[in-house]
């Protein structure tokens, strides 16, 4: 049983109908072990709070070159959002962010 329910929020469900079927497929895999079955505030290589944490996102996921922004609620993980890295730029729906 997971420690914390995994949701997403609408915007990163747009991003995430918007990857490739078997990006997709990995991604949802390792968000529900890093985030869902693992404790998601404990961070890790690959899970990490955010050194300046905005208003919205607290913690970064990575799985390859996406990344997933979210925050801790009580009994569930709230991702806002879901971006791909390509070189040292981050681009989140089509846009290039600054975090």
């Amino acid at each position: 049983m997971p420690k914390r329910a995994v949701k997403l929020g609408p915007d990163a469900v747009r991003q995430f109908k918007a990857l490739k079927a078997a990006e997709r497929a990995r991604l949802k895999a390792a968000m529900l072990a890093a985030l869902g079955d693992d404790d998601a505030a404990v961070e890790s290589q690959n899970r990490f709070r955010l050194r300046r944490p905005s208003g919205q996102f607290e913690f970064e996921f990575r799985d390859g070159d996406l990344r997933v922004f979210y925050r801790i609620g009580d009994d569930q993980v709230l991702i806002d959002a879901i971006g791909r890295k390509r070189g040292n730029q981050l681009f989140i729906s089509g846009k290039k962010m600054t975090l």
